[in-house]
């Protein structure tokens, strides 16, 4: 019983992560990838106007060129 109020107690304290899947794409080596991105602050998938793809945190998606989707694998 003392260690099911434990969890409960402690369950806050690990959702603080936060988790989005996202295709990823640049000239080098990934192509077309889902990756998996985790992160403590909130992240989108994003599709830059020259190909590149992946994950970012949400302050770029204001940046001129960037786009943005809060949804796993909307960047296809």
């Amino acid at each position: 019983m003392k260690a099911y109020l434990l969890l409960l107690l402690l369950l806050p304290l690990c959702s603080g992560e936060h988790s989005i899947r996202c295709y990823g794409q640049d000239f080098l080596q990934v192509n077309n990838l889902l990756l998996d991105c985790n992160s403590a602050v909130q992240q989108a998938c994003y599709s830059r106007v020259n190909g590149e793809k992946g994950c970012t945190r949400l302050e770029n998606c204001s940046k001129k060129g960037w786009t943005c989707c809060h949804t796993d694998g909307c960047n296809v």
